[in-house]
């Protein structure tokens, strides 16, 4: 059964898994059959689609149907292929401009980075399966639309990205205030092919990440700030990097 975007029932979420369809995710009730549970959690990992064993309530509030301890929600994008989108921009001749999401929660933020990465430039907005926050309708409304025209690709390992990036030559830059290197017009000079990472609201990029980097900056607050918006922060490094361009 499907209602504005909605699928449920076990079979019915199973062949949406089979079909290639982009979902935006899948929800099952934490009490569900659990060799059930392993058939579509498989599914949902060989098409890198967020998986979640929730509550009954969680359903219930989802929709009042007989959904069976399954719900599937529709993904209103469909996300692009992230190897074969970096292949191919690179036999083009377009070194790939990508900004890379790494546990971004807030769909706000989301939608706003998505804006920042149309306004300068980025060829890609790389997600998260479990890292980011989904990217539904709430983001995509917080995005003014940018998100239904940014090429995005979903991923169900970051840390792979990180490597498969690299092999590519794609420098790797990020911004913490653990480095005394301060932002500034020479930083990202002569960059003609980038990968940004941005962290979590809360806690910023992981010290195994950051420490995979080619290079990372401090944005200097004089004000007595010692942290931005992600999306700030975002737009303030695109623009950096965009100068130059």
């Amino acid at each position: 059964m499907s209602k504005e975007g909605i699928v449920i029932g076990f079979h019915a979420v199973e062949d949406l898994l089979n079909s290639g369809v982009t979902i935006g995710k899948v929800y099952v009730n934490n009490q569900a059959d659990k060799k059930k549970i392993g058939v579509l959690r498989q599914l949902a990992k060989a098409s890198d689609t967020p998986f979640s064993m929730v509550p009954l309530e969680k359903l219930n509030r989802i929709t009042r149907a007989n959904h069976q301890g399954v719900v599937a929600i529709k993904s209103p994008i469909e996300f692009v292929p992230l190897e074969e989108t970096i292949t191919r921009m690179f036999e083009e001749g377009r070194p790939p401009k990508v900004l890379v999401c790494d546990g971004v929660q807030d769909i706000r933020n989301i939608g706003a980075i998505s804006r920042s990465c149309l306004a300068f430039g980025v060829d890609l907005m790389i997600v998260g399966v479990k890292a980011n926050a989904e990217i539904g309708e709430g983001a995509i409304k917080s995005s003014a639309g940018a998100l239904l025209k940014l090429p995005i690709a979903r991923v169900s390992s970051l840390s792979n990205t990180l490597e498969y990036l690299k092999s590519w030559g794609i420098v790797q830059v990020a911004a913490t205030e653990k480095t005394d290197e301060v932002l500034s017009s020479d930083s990202f000079k002569k960059l003609d092919s980038f990968a940004l990472w941005m962290g979590n609201e809360d806690k910023g990029l992981s010290k195994e990440r950051i420490d995979k980097m080619d290079s990372i900056v401090r944005i200097n607050m004089p004000g007595g700030i010692d942290s931005l918006n992600v999306s700030v922060a975002a737009g303030i490094l695109l623009y950096h990097i965009n100068s130059y361009k």
